[in-house]
């Protein structure tokens, strides 16, 4: 996105409507399948358990880890009957059923000392089919395993880190627990970020800069939460169990795929689950234009693949608005204070991605150097250092974006 820069009214130098939203175009959340309250969480808790119909399933899958510990898992699967669908009654336990399959699909993939290549009957095809009513790839992705994964343990109290259980886990323990109550801590924070980026939108359209400011800050008070909610992780989840534990299951197939029994024969590979698949970051990357390389680029957008769709067509209405940071640049010299609210802004995205990065290096590429004892070799050949790199360039596509520092009317975005 571009700084397209609005030209001044007569009165009070403010932009005019130029290139708009339509009107009321991000007002209904719920045609994106977000929440005014919760944002990227459901509006209602997520469903504890399925019908009876689907006992099947939900034995299976409270078994997980001592099926796992004794390698039991594939025989396990293998005796699941194929379940129809009907009986789902309502988006909630459509949702649980794909959580559900999925989870047991990864964990039978990656739960054995080779991986599996064939997904049995009685899962790949409720997987594959509840995975296409829901517009996500058939596989497991953020949305089942961190967004509709979750209970309060009381349910008057908020979406907080301490007042949060995770609903079904692979072999469990506390480690496992924590690192996704972090994440889901994480998009319970963001939502009232969401509903100031609305707002930024609408009040930098209309001109109003007093809305924009406000707008701003309350975008900044929530990247603070996040990421003191983001430094929290190495409270309770220690890096080794998380990469030799957690991390295999969140691995997308290996090559050359997984047949899915019941749909072909055909091997199919899909990706795992992710936390770039979650539309957290990328919604303020998407406010405040932050441009990355194209390679970068393109690699994000592959991730909007394993959103909900409402959740990636939001991020695209929010792209398409004018640049606010063109918005606040053009009244920066007559409004100083809107211009420190957004670099504010700007910086506390910022100092997540620090610490996004920090915890990566310690929990992903720090745990692979011990485990080869190469580092130099090691970090080259197994993605580690590449995502990395890929943190710091988003670090720094961010920091490009402050206007504290670039006010000149020549300046690129």
């Amino acid at each position: 996105m571009t700084d397209a820069t609005h030209p001044a009214s007569a009165a009070g130098g403010i932009p005019s409507r130029a290139a708009p939203l339509h009107e009321g175009e991000l007002d209904d959340l719920g045609s994106f399948d977000m929440d005014a309250a919760r944002g990227y969480l459901p509006a209602t808790d997520p469903v504890l358990r399925l019908p009876p119909a689907y006992d099947a399933w939900e034995r299976v899958a409270a078994s997980l880890p001592a099926l796992l510990s004794v390698g039991k898992l594939g025989e396990a699967l293998e005796r699941m009957p194929l379940l129809p669908l009907d009986r789902l009654e309502d988006v909630g336990q459509v949702r649980r059923g794909l959580l559900l399959v999925s989870m047991l699909a990864s964990a039978h993939v990656w739960g054995g000392r080779e991986p599996a290549t064939v997904l049995p009957r009685g899962v790949a095809v409720p997987l594959w089919e509840i995975s296409e009513r829901l517009g996500l790839p058939p596989t497991l992705v953020h949305a089942p395993m961190t967004l509709w994964n979750f209970r309060r343990l009381d349910e008057d109290a908020g979406i907080t880190l301490s007042n949060l259980a995770m609903l079904q886990l692979f072999h469990g323990g506390m480690d496992e627990h924590w690192f996704f109550l972090v994440a889901v801590a994480m998009d319970a924070a963001c939502a009232p970020a969401i509903q100031a980026i609305v707002q930024a939108r609408r009040d930098s359209a209309s001109g109003r800069v007093e809305g924009v400011g406000r707008a701003l800050d309350v975008m900044t008070a929530a990247l603070n939460d996040i990421r003191e909610i983001l430094a929290r992780m190495p409270e309770r989840c220690d890096p080794y169990v998380f990469y030799r534990r957690l991390r295999p299951f969140l691995s997308g197939w290996p090559e050359p795929g997984v047949i899915y029994a019941g749909i072909d024969d055909t091997p199919r590979r899909f990706g795992g689950s992710s936390g770039a698949q979650s539309p957290l970051l990328q919604l303020f990357d998407a406010i405040l234009g932050v441009s990355p390389s194209d390679g970068v680029r393109s690699f994000l957008l592959k991730m909007r693949a394993s959103m909900l769709p409402g959740h990636r067509r939001f991020l695209e209405v929010v792209e398409r608005g004018p640049s606010l940071r063109g918005f606040v640049r053009q009244l920066a010299p007559s409004h100083p204070a809107l211009c420190d609210a957004h670099d504010a802004c700007v910086n506390a995205l910022v100092r997540v991605r620090e610490v996004h990065a920090e915890i990566t290096v310690r929990y992903v590429l720090g745990e692979s150097d011990k485990e080869h004892k190469e580092h130099e070799k090691h970090a080259q050949g197994t993605g580690g250092s590449s995502l990395v790199e890929f943190l710091n360039e988003m670090r720094d596509a961010t920091r490009r974006r402050a206007v504290g520092a670039d006010t000149s009317p020549s300046s690129r975005s």
